[in-house]
């Protein structure tokens, strides 16, 4: 068992700017066309380093309405204009009597906002929205508290109060049944009848759970038709900072498909971050007796959870066209760039038939990798499984961002959060909550700051053998910066003084080590004196 020492970091916001958010044109990003619907297009998670809009109709980190001043949806490192990706969504494919039927959310959506009843959508209501709520929230603090859509579907604990997953989640209800709004080039079949409710949220970490956003969906068959062959897919049009320097890959172990830049970016510079989506929990299908499958939390023996099934990918003005095209990529088959048709995926190292598209791996250069940067798409999926009238499939999936010091250490930055995220969702999301801020006061000098801080922290916050770690307090990092955003500078350290004076101390969650953060035991003390570095003016 590791024994993680923790170190409180005050970050001195000595002056304050107003972030100025870019304009970005896109075209080329559209599909068909939708009918009037109440989308929610406003809401979005930002309770750590990402901030992501989540839509009531399937979509993700997209902002179709521009809140933020341009169109894609989610920022890394929130409080900048950078992102990693322009719109995502989910998607949805199966067979009804050998008939091929689709909804998809790619930029438009065929999936209608609001719960099915009696077999079929209801029309429009204002009630039919995202609910966002914070772990802390109450009926007083926040109206979503009082107005949770329990009616809806939406979870409660055993008080009947909101279930809320992680420090801030995110909360919808959509379904496929209008058949008018089933007018998406690359499907426009006949409904599923499905219905899905949409749980997104996050924790407010550091580490790899700060760059990570969880999704829940409860996908319900509501129709009368048995859905065969089934497949659900998180598709992405990542652009990672510019688009056009986009590859792409996978990797089949953690069941993770990532975006990663070919070079230096023109937004994010020489150290690009990586982006990727994760099935952390596939739908379920009969497995072996010895076999246990995760439903809700709980085990159910004899069955087993789906791993990612494929990947696939292509660029911009090649996409899918036809529900054909669209169900043969959620199954891993590939376009003939003579025929059109739709062929198998074919590893061009192994000469081998896959489904997996560019599962090689980029950091060591083996396998096949992806060669030309361009403004990609990719899609992941899990099936085949079947769905019966009544039916409830649960999948768990997360977006996750992590950042090294040049794209390709990003891709191992990924992988390390990926695993850090999956042994946060093998606890069943219950993990240590953070320690509390202690309190900070200012007081002005002749030419410096005096800072005083509280007593919170002092003692054993929370010990935890959970993760494999136990937290401790251990001392105060202080960092000075020219804004909220930064850039930050370390000035001071302050340890607490104990017997193991030797033992080096470091703030280390899972795979993922930031020595940066530690300490040498120098000194202890709750108050500190600083220049005013960046003006030299009192």
């Amino acid at each position: 068992m590791k024994k993680t020492r923790l170190f409180y970091s005050l970050l001195m916001f000595l002056t304050m700017t107003t972030m100025a958010w870019g304009v970005s044109n896109v075209t080329g990003k559209w599909h068909g066309s939708q009918t009037a619907l109440i989308e929610d297009t406003d809401t979005y998670i930002d309770v750590n380093n990402l901030l992501m809009f989540v839509y009531n109709d399937g979509n993700f980190a997209y902002d179709n309405a521009n809140v933020l001043g341009k169109t894609d949806g989610l920022y890394f490192p929130q409080g900048t204009k950078k992102t990693v990706i322009y719109s995502a969504g989910l998607w949805v494919g199966a067979k009804v009597n050998n008939d091929i039927r689709l909804s998809i959310a790619e930029f438009s959506s065929e999936f209608t906002p609001g719960p099915m009843v009696g077999g079929t959508y209801v029309p429009d209501n204002a009630a039919f929205r995202v609910y966002k709520l914070n772990k802390a929230d109450t009926p007083t603090s926040n109206p979503d508290y009082s107005a949770w859509p329990v009616t809806q579907g939406a979870p409660v604990d055993s008080l009947g109060n909101p279930r809320i997953f992680g420090d801030q989640m995110a909360w919808s209800v959509f379904n496929d049944a209008d058949p008018t709004n089933h007018v998406n080039d690359a499907a426009s079949t006949a409904p599923l009848g499905l219905e899905v409710q949409m749980s997104a949220f996050g924790f407010a970490r550091g580490g790899a759970l700060g760059n990570t956003v969880f999704f829940k969906y409860v996908i319900i068959n509501k129709g009368t038709n048995t859905l065969d062959s089934t497949f659900v897919s998180l598709w992405a049009d990542p652009d990672l900072g510019d688009a056009a320097s986009d590859l792409v890959g996978c990797d089949t172990v953690l069941s993770l498909g990532y975006c990663y830049n070919q070079g230096a970016d023109a937004i994010y510079g020489s150290a690009p971050p990586a982006v990727g989506f994760d099935f952390f929990q596939g739908p379920i299908v009969p497995g072996l007796p010895e076999d246990s499958a995760l439903v809700n939390g709980e085990y159910r023996h004899g069955f087993k959870n789906l791993p990612m099934a494929s990947f696939n990918k292509y660029i911009n003005g090649t996409d899918p066209a036809s529900r054909v095209e669209t169900y043969g990529y959620m199954k891993g088959l590939t376009k003939d760039p003579i025929s059109g048709e739709m062929v198998d995926n074919v590893n061009p190292v192994t000469g081998l038939v896959t489904t997996y598209a560019v599962s090689g791996n980029p950091v060591d250069q083996t396998g096949w990798i992806d060669a030309a940067a361009a403004d990609r798409r990719y899609m992941m999926s899990a099936g085949p499984f079947t769905m019966a009238p009544g039916d409830t499939q649960e999948v768990v999936a997360a977006v996750i961002v992590a950042q090294g010091t040049n794209p390709l250490s990003s891709i191992s930055a990924l992988k390390a959060a990926d695993v850090a995220a999956q042994a946060v969702f093998d606890l069943n999301f219950d993990i240590p909550s953070p320690p509390p801020s202690p309190s900070v006061f200012l007081r002005g000098l002749d030419g410096a700051v005096d800072i005083i801080w509280g007593t919170e922290p002092v003692g054993n916050i929370e010990e935890n053998e959970k993760l494999a770690q136990e937290f401790h307090f251990e001392g105060y990092n202080l960092y000075q910066g020219e804004s909220a955003n930064g850039p930050w500078t370390k000035f001071a350290t302050y340890d607490v003084d104990h017997d193991d004076q030797d033992e080096p101390v470091s703030l280390i969650y899972g795979d993922v080590v930031d020595a940066a953060a530690g300490g040498t035991r120098a000194s202890f003390s709750r108050k500190a004196q600083i220049p005013d570095w960046f003006t030299t003016r009192p």
